[in-house]
């Protein structure tokens, strides 16, 4: 909520950081998200499978000698630092079947840019080892790690 004169909550509209990437949640989403607590108060499963897969994924992409940076939930950064590499590395990631975005200015720091990988309760251990071979293959090929 914004509360002021009509040229402040203009201007917060148009200019403040929260509301550069957001939008007006949808009524369908409303409704996605009150089944999903129904889900939740009725179960841990899916939350205890999201940080079991995330536990296994941070780890074995830091084996492979990835930065992840210092993360603590279940969004993966994957440090890339230059803005043109991380989107080489997205696109080739893609083409070897795997969507992980690029992200760079303004959404983070200049020379902070890169791969923000989504871990989710639905990928398998198959899934996910897919993922972590098509990110060390990439890797290699793109000279992040060895």
């Amino acid at each position: 909520m914004i509360a002021g004169k009509q040229i402040v909550v203009d201007w917060i509209r148009q200019r403040a950081r929260p509301f550069l990437f957001s939008s007006a949640v949808t009524p369908a989403d409303t409704a996605a998200c009150l089944a999903a607590v129904e889900l939740l108060e009725h179960s841990t499963e899916l939350v205890d499978r999201l940080w079991e897969n995330t536990r296994y994924f941070k780890s074995e992409i830091q084996r492979l000698g990835f930065d992840i940076g210092k993360s603590e939930t279940p969004i993966t950064p994957i440090m890339l630092g230059d803005a043109s590499r991380a989107q080489k590395f997205s696109r080739a990631l893609f083409d070897n079947g795997v969507f992980a975005m690029a992200i760079g200015f303004p959404t983070v720091p200049k020379g902070k840019a890169r791969i923000r990988v989504m871990i989710s309760a639905a990928h398998t251990r198959d899934d996910l080892d897919r993922g972590l071979s098509a990110f060390a293959q990439v890797g290699r090929d793109l000279q992040v790690i060895r």
